[in-house]
């Protein structure tokens, strides 16, 4: 009997061997698994694993830096102060009219036909009376107003001047007498009383424009009376 093994059969034992010996190997494995996993966890254990699981589970969340956006600076509005204006120096009154009367004269000739201007120096005491007198001569007639000039006054005195016929200087005292609307009819350089006023004022109505200077002899105002006192009886009787 020829006991030889062929050497295919060597090989098919040889695989069986070997599969034999990983089967064996294995199921000493899955003993040992069940066994380990069979045992009981301790606390440590199972927050070690949720601390894993967690790790594993929670997803990873990228944070981007927002930029703040820089806070516009805030300008205080800035107040602009205008430049005072200067102030306009007050035009002077005009003391003349277009036609080169004083002005308060061209308004007593819109109130009255006639118009008796009395100029006097008010420091004396003779331009007093005779400004009283034209003053009141003026009164008795109906139609005349009066005016009273001091030669002092430059604002009235110097237009009044200025608008006299033929030029010279006003008299002091002196009597103007103007008719409306600014004609100049009377003319006396000195002193006249109240009835030579009213007399001159009256006859102004009619009386034609002066157009040269006039010169009239100066009547001395009326000296006051004095009453000389009562003789004394100085006979005796035996």
């Amino acid at each position: 009997m020829d006991l030889t093994v062929s050497r295919p059969v060597k090989i098919l034992a040889l695989i069986l061997v070997i599969a034999g010996v990983g089967g064996i190997a294995s199921m000493s494995l899955l003993g040992k698994s069940s066994s380990t996993s069979g045992a009981p966890l301790s606390v440590a254990q199972i927050r070690a694993r949720a601390h894993s699981s967690a790790k594993s589970t929670t997803p990873t969340v990228r944070t981007h830096a927002v930029k703040t956006p820089a806070k516009a600076k805030v300008v205080a509005p800035t107040t602009v102060h205008a430049a005072p204006k200067p102030k306009a120096k007050p035009k002077p009154k005009p003391v003349a009219a277009a036609n080169g009367l004083p002005i308060v004269l061209n308004d007593a000739l819109r109130a009255h036909r006639i118009v008796v201007v009395s100029v006097f120096d008010p420091q004396s005491q003779t331009d007093a009376i005779s400004y009283a007198e034209a003053r009141a001569g003026a009164g008795d007639i109906s139609l005349a107003g009066f005016l009273g000039v001091s030669v002092l006054d430059d604002s009235v005195a110097g237009p009044l001047t200025a608008a006299l016929p033929g030029g010279g200087l006003l008299a002091v005292p002196g009597l103007l007498i103007y008719r409306r609307p600014g004609t100049l009819v009377e003319r006396v350089d000195g002193f006249a009383d109240r009835q030579a006023v009213a007399q001159l004022a009256l006859a102004a109505l009619t009386a034609p424009a002066v157009t040269a200077p006039v010169t009239t002899t100066p009547v001395a105002p009326p000296a006051p009376v004095v009453t000389p006192p009562a003789p004394v009886d100085t006979t005796t009787t035996p």
